[in-house]
């Protein structure tokens, strides 16, 4: 094995072919020599990543050791607006462990702790605010996902997995451009994003937030591309290489082998297909250059973009990793250590999620057929369409009320436990369903 940029066959390295912050399933080969490992991850990625760290904290992603992401935001309390305050969750801000630090309109420095702790810091100067009421600002840019370490990185990634799925070891002459592409010794227009309406309904049918999907396929204008659907948010289409000498191409139908890697950490393929109705048409799909999309467009993918924050993706192993964390929260509660806030963790929207997903699955539990998988099943108990959950922010608040009377009358707990209880049979039945 060679590394795949420039041959060397010395201190290959690990690769995240998809990098590992914006995944749960991991995809990992030794066929990058450390210089060019070292190469991308330096100029492109690290600054990629950490202008999504909003993103990827909402879609439950952690850091390497298991940690919540934290990602910088302006919040407004009590009348204050604070500036690049740095968040990992409602927790964070309502009950901080350590000092919240941010910055007015003027560029000051201001603090926010429970009084004690600040009274000893500002020795007496500090005020008290009402934070019943916190408001977080955060904007989506259009350079966090078209710009020069986007389109880079998308590129790497692309190249990478074309070369893992095709079982490729080193560097081929044929490759040269999208690696000179990558390595920053050429410009070029490499990278474009897929505009399709086709496409995207196609793909919503296929995915769902938080995926990250690959297909590769060859076009009539003699290229060969990698297509990289990121977290079902926008498409990037990356040209590999020239199409072998003689190869010819079906300008009627395209069918495309779609490897898909879950949030979840699973992996799953299915195929399907694109039919062009145009006879004038060349290319499988309609694309753009990222520096040429408009507002209109861009406004098109915030609407995708914005289905991050409201949505929890459901899978068995995501809901186990909640149900766990909130079993941990439940004893605390139960032992008087934590109140209902804290057992909510502050209306956090994947705490309260959970809560309503394990209470409808006790509520239903004499509908659920053992004998089909989770993901079968919660669609027809959740009234669902999709294996994704939405729901307005007066539904939640509709449903936190509930939980603080039950809290009043001293019910909260077992009807908690009784839905975790649940779950839990539920999912030892999965693990059986899929040995």
């Amino acid at each position: 094995m060679k590394c795949i940029y420039c041959n060397s066959e010395a201190e290959l390295t690990s690769s995240d072919i998809i990098t590992y912050a914006i995944t749960g399933a991991k995809l990992t080969k030794s066929f990058v020599c450390k210089t060019h490992n070292a190469f991308t991850n330096d100029n492109y990625e690290k600054k990629f990543v950490a202008d999504l760290d909003f993103f990827r904290n909402h879609l439950g992603l952690t850091t390497r050791d298991g940690k919540p992401i934290q990602y910088k935001a302006d919040i407004s309390v009590d009348g204050t607006e604070l500036h690049n305050v740095k968040i990992s969750n409602r927790e964070s801000l309502y009950a901080p462990k350590e000092v919240v630090a941010g910055f007015d309109d003027s560029g000051n420095k201001i603090l926010m702790a429970p009084m004690e702790k600040l009274e000893k810091i500002s020795k007496g100067k500090a005020s008290a605010v009402d934070i019943s009421d916190v408001t977080l600002h955060k904007t989506i840019t259009a350079d966090s996902f078209l710009g020069f370490h986007a389109v880079h990185s998308i590129a790497k990634m692309a190249y990478e997995w074309y070369c893992y799925v095709n079982n490729i070891e080193e560097f081929k002459a044929e490759y040269k451009d999208i690696v000179d592409y990558i390595l920053g010794n050429n410009d070029g227009d490499f990278v474009d994003i897929i505009i399709d309406g086709n496409y995207y309904h196609a793909i919503d049918q296929l995915s769902e937030i938080g995926t990250n999907a690959f297909f590769q396929y060859d076009d009539v204008d003699g290229y060969r591309y990698v297509v990289f659907d990121f977290w079902k948010t926008i498409a990037y289409r990356v040209r590999i290489c020239k199409l072998p000498h003689g190869a010819t191409i079906d300008t009627k139908a395209f069918i495309f082998e779609l490897y898909l890697y879950h949030i979840d950490e699973s992996k799953s393929k299915t195929v399907f297909g694109a039919y062009s109705l145009d006879s004038k048409r060349k290319t499988a799909f309609v694309t753009i250059k990222p520096k040429n999309v408009t507002i209109d467009l861009w406004r098109n993918f915030v609407k995708r973009i914005e289905k991050i924050m409201s949505t929890m993706v459901l899978s068995v192993h995501t809901l186990k990793r909640e149900v766990d964390e909130l079993s941990s929260k439940l004893k605390k509660y139960d032992a008087g250590i934590i109140d209902v806030a804290r057992l909510l963790g502050f209306e956090e929207n994947n705490v309260v999620t959970t809560i309503e997903i394990i209470s409808q699955l006790h509520l239903n539990k004499d509908k659920y057929d053992v004998t089909k998988s989770f993901n079968q099943n919660l669609p027809i108990i959740l009234n669902l369409d999709s294996d994704t959950i939405a729901r307005t922010q007066e539904d939640k608040m509709e449903f936190i009320k509930s939980l603080v009377a039950m809290d009043k009358e001293n019910k909260l707990s077992e009807y908690i436990w009784n839905g975790i209880h649940v779950f839990n049979e539920i999912y030892e039945n999965e693990m059986k369903l899929t040995k």
